[in-house]
């Protein structure tokens, strides 16, 4: 059974059992005097003193309208929740399912901005994961490169790879490739009649996405339609007393 807290106010006006009796009356429903006086078998005019102190202490709300003769009383929130503690819950839950949808969509919004970074590839020293063989215009000095695009794609998703939060297989691995050519002395040479010698390097833009932003993103929005579900059913069950 969740616990209460009432203030003072609310302690005295909930201190007669009469004013106890009214609020379980007027539970899930709304009524006027005539109503009120028929269902506790008090006076109107009883009836009246004792709603004038539940309205003071907040606990039911006076509904009058223009132009019609009755004026009704409801249980306001605080009244309801005295009597249905789990109303407190509802509201908890409602918060909960809005955080829980933002923090997903962020998610999802991180997934879909992805990743970029830039790999460089030094020619004097290949590496075995792509592969690599200079193709006729690289022998004949032009500096070209003959790699194949399964093995750079390959080499691009397995730097990708190390870089995911989870080291899982990265979605959506793109490639932007570019030529450095840096030019080194020829030691063979004095300083002052040395020739340059181009090295070439690759550079690799390679863009990725993270499937854990996704996977979390999802289980974020999946975990509040649930407890949205929740607290539209209950309040749906309830709806008389909002």
């Amino acid at each position: 059974m969740p616990k209460v807290t009432i203030d003072k106010e609310t302690f005295k006006a909930l201190a007669s059992d009469t004013r106890l009796e009214i609020l379980k009356a007027l539970d899930g429903r709304k009524m006027n005097l005539s109503e009120l006086s028929r269902k506790t078998g008090l006076s109107k005019t009883t009836i009246l003193e004792h709603l004038n102190k539940l309205v003071e202490a907040d606990l039911v709300k006076k509904i009058e309208r223009e132009g019609h003769k009755w004026t009704y009383y409801k249980l306001s929130w605080k009244g309801s929740s005295l009597l249905h503690p789990e109303n407190t819950k509802i509201v908890i839950t409602f918060c909960l399912s809005f955080l829980l949808l933002f923090a997903g969509i962020s998610q999802l919004i991180i997934y879909g901005n992805g990743f970029v970074f830039t790999a460089t590839i030094d020619s004097s020293n290949p590496t075995s994961e792509l592969a690599m063989a200079p193709d006729k215009a690289a022998e004949e000095g032009a500096g070209g490169w003959n790699v194949s695009e399964e093995c750079m794609m390959r080499y691009a998703q397995s730097l990708a790879r190390n870089k995911t939060l989870l080291k899982m297989a990265p979605k959506n691995v793109h490639i932007s490739l570019g030529e450095i050519n840096e030019s080194t002395p020829s030691f063979g040479d004095d300083l002052e009649n040395s020739s340059n010698r181009s090295m070439a390097k690759l550079s690799m833009d390679i863009f990725y996405q993270d499937p854990f932003y996704l996977y979390l993103g999802l289980t974020l929005i999946i975990l509040s339609v649930a407890t949205s579900i929740y607290s539209f059913r209950t309040l749906w069950k309830r709806k008389s007393l909002i």
